[in-house]
This record gives structure tokens, sequence and C-alpha cells, in this order.
């Protein structure tokens, strides 16, 4: 597992612009006719930029993007907007490697739809909800409560595809990211997160989804995640707060590790995991198909000090993988409350660990355990000359449709979810 911090590097230059400001752009024109819902404020026809529609919209606006390239950094900090491209293939904001952050958050119940941000020196799209958030954590309260990304495509840039920090009550659904070397997905530092990540798809990261102490109500469901060189990775951490990471549900996702060393590497040299529970608690992974990778396909492993505790893994497919399911704590000899089931595979660590770790029934008084040696990864790749995406799928009506606030996501239904079909 990875730290935090370049991530706190680009929330610290976050914060400075913030507090700096950004100029006002004065409207081109005026806005279009009201409607039950809010204004539409139209780019670059009634606004030439983005963030002079920003700075001009009031809550349940809806900004509507035409499509063209927009070289700028875009904050927002009025809640209840929409922001939306008209065509995601072809409304892309380009950092050009220089700008920092491409979309940041700052406010409740913002919605960033259907288009494209790459080439930013940082994120992508920002949801900063930690504004106030340095304290006692027993007192942390997101200030930012209420999100939503959806058909938003994330490529090359340089730490995260969509993150979301310190913010809770939040959908990722219909997203893209490729080219990170950090995380394609992010979301940390929240409890309850109530955050719903679903049909995603992140590619070519260093780390495909990356949930460092993002505890309570997270679902991550229906996605693929394809040659990263960590695949899921819910996990605890003392480089932010509310540690040790709790309660994510991982349901119905296709984890290809193949092709994982064609990734940016990981700064601590892993390499080669498929779903890797890091000293994280109570978490649920269920019905993953997981094959091809050079590590492990399912592991709950230990991340410094934190130890695994009290995590189901039940019935998941896994092949190909050279360890399919792990389990190494780093102390101690228990079974912790974690446990294994009606899983399909070939190689476990400890060897028959459904038998050991049972969830039905008692588990050995001490383990077997060992550390497998873990393969060492290859040279990294500098994401910047990662290919960029094909054309991924507009969002529907995405200039007709009424926009919505932001807020509590819809809870999957993980009972119905099932195993992704094979693929070659």
């Amino acid at each position: 597992m990875m730290g935090t911090m370049r991530g706190r590097l680009a929330r610290a230059v976050t914060v400075v612009a913030l507090a700096f400001g950004a100029a006002c752009v004065a409207g081109c024109g005026s806005d279009a006719a009201t409607s039950e819902s809010g204004r539409t404020l139209r780019v670059p026809a009634d606004h030439a930029t983005i963030q002079a529609a920003v700075d001009a919209a009031h809550r349940g606006d809806l900004i509507l993007i035409a499509p063209g390239e927009y070289r700028e950094r875009v904050l927002v900090a009025t809640a209840g907007l929409t922001i939306r491209g008209e065509q995601r293939n072809e409304v892309i904001l380009d950092g050009g490697h220089e700008l920092f952050n491409g979309v940041e958050v700052t406010a409740s119940g913002v919605a960033v739809e259907n288009l494209t941000v790459r080439n930013y020196v940082y994120n992508a799209v920002l949801i900063d909800g930690a504004g106030d958030g340095y304290g006692d954590p027993g007192e942390f309260a997101p200030a930012v409560d209420g999100y939503r990304v959806s058909y938003v495509t994330t490529s090359n840039n340089g730490l995260y595809g969509i993150y979301a920090f310190g913010a809770r009550n939040g959908e990722i659904s219909h997203s893209y990211a490729s080219g990170h070397p950090d995380s394609g997905f992010y979301i940390g530092q929240c409890k309850p997160c109530n955050v719903v990540l679903d049909d995603i798809v992140a590619e070519h990261n260093a780390i495909g989804y990356y949930g460092t102490n993002a505890s309570g109500g997270v679902y991550v469901v229906n996605s693929t995640f394809r040659g990263n060189r960590l695949g899921i990775a819910p996990n605890s951490q003392d480089a932010e707060l509310l540690a040790p990471q709790a309660e994510t549900v991982v349901a119905g996702n296709l984890v290809d590790g193949r092709d994982a060393a064609a990734a940016p590497a990981i700064p601590q040299g892993l390499f080669g995991g498929g779903i890797a529970v890091g000293g994280g608690t109570g978490n649920t992974v269920v019905r993953n198909r997981v094959f091809g990778s050079a590590a492990y396909g399912i592991g709950l492993v230990a991340l410094g000090k934190y130890q695994p505790e009290g995590n189901r893994v039940e019935a998941n497919v896994l092949d190909d993988n050279a360890i399919d399911l792990l389990y190494a704590p780093s102390v101690g000899t228990s079974a912790a409350g974690n446990c294994f089931t009606g899983n399909t595979f070939t190689v476990t660590v400890p060897d028959a660990i459904e038998q050991l770790l049972p969830c039905s029934g008692t588990a050995a008084a001490a383990l077997p355990l060992e550390q497998p040696v873990l393969p060492v990864a290859p040279p990294t790749v500098d994401y910047r000359t990662i290919a960029l995406p094909g054309p991924q799928p507009d969002m529907p009506d995405a200039t007709t449709a009424a926009p919505r606030p932001a807020g509590p996501p819809t809870v999957p239904d993980v009972d119905a979810i099932q195993v992704p079909a094979a693929v070659t």
C-alpha cells in the first residue's frame, strides 16, 4: 500500500489556491431562460469559460458545456450546481501538465457529469471536504455533504482521477480512469462515507480503487479493474484521520491483473494484488471474479501497525493468480474474526484456508501463517505516455435532462449482484 504524501501536497496546493481565489470572468451574453430546476448557463454561448459560468451560477443551476477543449482550472464553491458536458468525449478539460487540478469542489450537492478531464498535474476531479476536518478525529465533520461524479473520463493526471476526501453521501458512477500514478478512484477520511462506486472502469493506474480510512456505507460494485498494479485496496493508515478503515462492500467486480506492468509504479514497490484489504476491518468481499494477479487474487494483509480484522471473503471466483486467497497478518496467529467461504480457487496461503478460517463454525486456535514471497515490481511507466482511452459511453439525454442535486446515493442490493462473466 502507498502513503498519502502526494495527496496531502495536492490538498495543500488546493487550500492555497482557494485562499487566493479565482478572478471572476464577466459573462458573455444573458443567461438562458429559467426552468423548474433552475437556469441553464451555457458555455461558451452565455459565458466564455466554465469558471465564469460557475461564478455566475446559483443553487439548482445547470452549467451546460459545448464540445471543445478548455484549458482551465475550475473551482466550485457554490452548492447544488450541476456541471455537465453536452458530449462526454468532446468536452475536454486539459491541464497541459501545467494546471494543478481540473475540477475542485468544496461545496455540497454538486454534480459533475459527462465530460473528460486529462493532463492535470495533480487531480482530475477533486471533491475536497476537509476544509474544517483537521482536528480531533472524534469531532470530524465533512464540509461536503452530497456529491456526484457520473459519466466522467479521467486520464493521465499526475495523482488521482476522481478523488473524494473528507466528504460523504456521494455517488461515482459510469466513469473511467486510466494512467494515474496514484489511483484512478479514491475515497478517503470519511466515517460514515455513504458512497457508492458503481459501473466504473479503472485501468493502467498504480491502484484502481484506493480507500484510506473510508468507512461505513462504502460500496464498490459492478465495475472493472484492469491492468492496475493493485486493483482494489480498502486500507487503514495514520497519515489521515479516522483509522482504522471499516465496512466497505466489494461486490460483483471484474479484476484482471494481466498487463499490470504497463501501469505506473507504486512508490513502495508493491505489485500484483487483485483485491487487497490492508489492515481493514469489517469488510465484505463477495462474488467478484479475480484473475491474472502476479502476487495474489484476494488478500487480507497487514498495513503498518494495522491488522485485518473481521473481514468476510465469500463466493468469489479466482483463477490464474499466483495465490488465489491470502491471509497474512504481520503479528499473531489467530483468525481475528476473518473468514473465507464458498470461494472457487486453486492455491491459498495458508493451505486449506476455508477450513482454517470458516465463516460458520470455529476457526483454528493457532493458524500456520506465513509471509509469502511476493514478486518484484517491474520498472515504472511514465503516466504521461500511457495511451489515451477510446470513446466512452455518453450520458443519456445530456442536453435535455433536468439537473438534480447530488445527495445520498441509492444503496445497491448486494444480494442481487452476481459474479461477472468470464473473459478471455
